[in-house]
């Protein structure tokens, strides 16, 4: 059954027919009479999944639009990966990615094109995916082009030529939108979705822990780092990697991969289960070497959920102040150095640093947070 579900979300066909159908547009989607019109390009999926936790970018969307009927809008929401035949010129404002933005831009459209990105610049991802694509490509002679996050050139023009842009990620984010021309950008974090019971651990749990990490992310795991991951834990078989993401749906990526013992392949984790509950309790880290995000949520919300001490490059868009491990290049050296340099940590301050790094969660990317940021963005953009 997983192969198939997983052929028809690679069949383009079966995917258009399906969007057609199921995905068409909302149309004011509060069913309002306001005096003017937004429109939301995101994901129209995100506005018929009530209370669903695979990913908080479902409900910072629904957040958005929310905020949009607050300021007096009537709003429907498009899907961003498909060109709209709605009439551009009769909204006032157009937020969200992707190709309607796009088209928004490319025939100057008068109303306000505001770009909400939720990673890096897409020319700046693209090209540090290409740039893995190819390395990987050399050592093991296969193309695993599923396992990239390369994106649409349109969708860097619309970022490169919107009126503004609201960008989830941190300073290092920020930097990849002034490098391609865009002036005006507002900072944001993201959310995740908090446990009901706080989590702590005792020096007997870090005792336990502190040779095992957990590389949790979603899709693109070559983008992500996961092959660095590998190689870096087999050189290490001191350690023990627990993986989560969506295994099942890049095998090709895998098997060009000689996964060793002391790496262990879990496919798609829900963190509302029981079992992402044994995992935090058995993993200390939270790692992943990825080569472009905005601000990685899978390591918040391991940090928020299970108190695991995040270990990522730069590129992650994570500010580890000091409770954090840094990777300082996309190598499996580097990674290796990061373990040398935690095998010398002592129990008492990698609790510590447990301590911090759940904290830190709780306190910044928490939902009200992020609404009340974005409520004041687009009061000051609008």
């Amino acid at each position: 059954m997983n192969r198939i579900k997983t052929w028809l979300k690679k069949n383009s066909f079966v995917l258009s027919v399906y969007e057609l159908i199921f995905q068409r547009p909302i149309m004011n989607v509060f069913n309002k009479t306001n005096s003017k019109k937004a429109l939301l390009s995101y994901s129209t999926y995100h506005f018929k999944k009530n209370n669903y936790k695979a990913h908080s970018n479902y409900q910072e969307s629904v957040s958005v639009a929310e905020i949009m009927d607050s300021l007096g809008f009537n709003v429907d929401v498009v899907n961003n990966n498909r060109e709209t035949r709605l009439n551009l010129h009769e909204y006032d404002v157009i937020i969200g990615e992707g190709i309607p933005l796009y088209q928004s831009v490319a025939n100057n459209i008068s109303g306000k094109k505001i770009y909400y990105a939720t990673g890096s610049h897409p020319w700046q991802c693209t090209q540090a995916s290409l740039h893995r694509l190819s390395e990987f490509a050399k050592r093991y002679r296969s193309v695993p082009l599923k396992s990239t996050r390369v994106q649409d050139y349109r969708w860097g023009i619309a970022a490169s030529c919107a009126d503004s842009v609201i960008c989830i990620g941190n300073e290092q984010t920020k930097q990849s939108f002034l490098e391609h021309g865009v002036s005006k950008i507002d900072l944001i974090r993201p959310s995740f979705h908090q446990g009901n019971t706080p989590y702590v651990r005792t020096l007997d749990d870090i005792a336990r822990a502190r040779k095992t990490a957990l590389w949790f992310g979603s899709y693109g795991l070559l983008h992500k780092g996961l092959d660095i991951a590998i190689e870096a834990f087999r050189n290490r078989p001191d350690w023990t990697l627990h993986v989560c993401g969506y295994t099942n749906a890049e095998q090709e990526f895998l098997q060009c991969l000689d996964v060793p013992e002391n790496v262990i392949i879990h496919g798609f984790l829900n963190v509302e289960s029981d079992f992402f509950s044994e995992l935090a309790a058995r993993c200390l880290y939270v790692i992943l070497p990825s080569c472009s995000e905005g601000i990685a949520t899978s390591i918040i919300t391991a940090m928020g959920r299970g108190a695991m001490i995040p270990m990522v490059t730069k590129e992650c868009g994570v500010d580890i102040d000091d409770f954090g491990i840094s990777i300082n290049a996309l190598n499996c050296d580097s990674v290796c150095d990061s373990l040398r340099y935690c095998d010398a940590i002592s129990d008492s301050e990698l609790l510590t640093r447990s301590i911090a790094a759940y904290n830190n969660a709780n306190t910044m990317y928490t939902f009200d947070a992020y609404k009340r940021d974005m409520m004041s963005i687009l009061t000051k953009l609008i």
